[in-house]
């Protein structure tokens, strides 16, 4: 069988289509491709060590893309074009001629300040061809992308540290105002109360004196609102004892009133102690779940339990209200405030997680779960 060879390929010239017809077709396909091409010829010394990979033409997508003119690169070596910086490139057609497998490469070329998808395979012994895909404005557009992704995690991540902030911020100013209404108003009715028993036992007449003591019970009851009002705006007990038994008097003060019966339980050990924040920050939540029980669930029940462990602590609220579909959590936007999304954020700030579990008509358990130390992680509007 009888071959003739042209700069780039063999032929078999016993075969109809003529070497003519053969070149013209491999020129078109050749210089017509969009993507640029390069086909490289490697050199080896007598010991099979190669020692150059040369140039033996481009397409004039190639010339566009990496900015060269094909009279200046022919028949030079990829060394001389590109210079070191292109090594990991050059390396791919040394690879590919030695073992005759094409493979992919993607990365950057320094040189032409590309990024570049290739596609390397070797028609012939000692030849590579390479098509490149030019993926530089994709990969831009995908760092800008990634750029952007990174900022809204970071700001995101502030807008959690920001709402635990605030949250700490509130409770904050509700323990100053609760302290200012109990000693300035509280300590001033009281004094009022000590006067009109000392009017009550000097009072001229029985129709006076009867008239100071139902001054006397009204200011009483003034009295008894004013402590339950410093208690609703921040519970003392919180600071004074702790959270489970802040959490237990919570909810008997929500529930009572509202004929809801309930239990608390609290497990664990109380010598592991909580840090202040962690602890205003669960008892606000707590809250929250349970004014939320009151509003929507139509529970007649709840339960609350308490699990203080070495590093973790879990509060549990269940109810046996009418529950919910959690893909849909139909009342949960119901909630005053941020609500259950709020929670969520403020527990992912401290490292702790919220877990949920309801059905229609057969209740919800909802568990908060926080570490016992920990730091809030401070964000930019902190």
């Amino acid at each position: 069988m009888k071959y003739e060879k042209n700069s780039y390929f063999s032929h078999d010239v016993s075969k109809d289509v003529s070497l003519k017809d053969t070149d013209l077709l491999y020129r078109q396909l050749f210089y017509r491709i969009f993507d640029p091409l390069a086909l490289y010829k490697v050199n080896y010394d007598a010991k099979g060590k190669a020692t150059s990979v040369v140039f033996l033409d481009i397409n004039p997508a190639y010339e566009r893309v990496m900015g060269v003119k094909r009279q200046n690169i022919i028949g030079r070596s990829f060394s001389e074009v590109w210079g070191a910086s292109e090594k990991e490139w050059h390396d791919i057609v040394l690879q590919v001629a030695k073992t005759g497998k094409s493979t992919h490469y993607e990365g950057l070329s320094p040189a032409t300040g590309k990024y570049l998808h290739a596609l390397a395979f070797s028609p012939l012994e000692r030849q590579v061809a390479v098509i490149f895909l030019d993926l530089t404005e994709w990969k831009r557009s995908e760092d800008a992308l990634q750029r952007s992704e990174a900022r809204l995690i970071e700001y995101r991540e502030e807008l959690r540290n920001l709402a635990a902030q605030l949250s700490l911020t509130e409770e904050a100013t509700r323990r100053k105002f609760a302290t200012d209404l109990h000693d300035r108003v509280g300590y001033s009715l009281a004094t009022i109360m000590h006067r009109l028993e000392k009017l009550s036992k000097e009072a001229p007449s029985e129709s006076f004196k009867k008239e100071i003591e139902n001054t006397m019970g009204m200011l009483s009851d003034v009295i008894q609102d004013t402590r339950a009002m410093t208690f609703e705006i921040s519970s003392p007990i919180l600071y004074e004892v702790g959270l489970e038994a802040a959490l237990e008097s919570l909810t008997e003060q929500l529930l009572r009133p509202r004929n809801i019966t309930y239990d608390f339980k609290q497990n664990g050990i109380p010598s592991h102690t909580i840090d202040k924040n962690i602890s205003i920050l669960l008892y606000q939540m707590t809250r929250e779940l349970l004014i939320n029980v009151i509003k929507h669930s139509e529970a007649s029940h709840v339960s609350v339990r308490v699990y203080r462990g070495q590093k973790r602590v879990r509060v549990v609220v269940e109810d046996n209200g009418k529950g919910f579909k959690k893909q849909n959590e139909p009342h949960w936007g119901k909630w005053s405030g941020y609500g259950l999304f709020s929670i969520r954020e403020r527990l992912h700030t401290i490292d702790g997680s919220i877990q949920i579990i309801s059905e229609p008509e057969k209740g919800t358990t909802i568990s908060l779960v926080a570490p016992t130390h920990m730091e809030i992680r401070k964000g930019a509007f902190a």
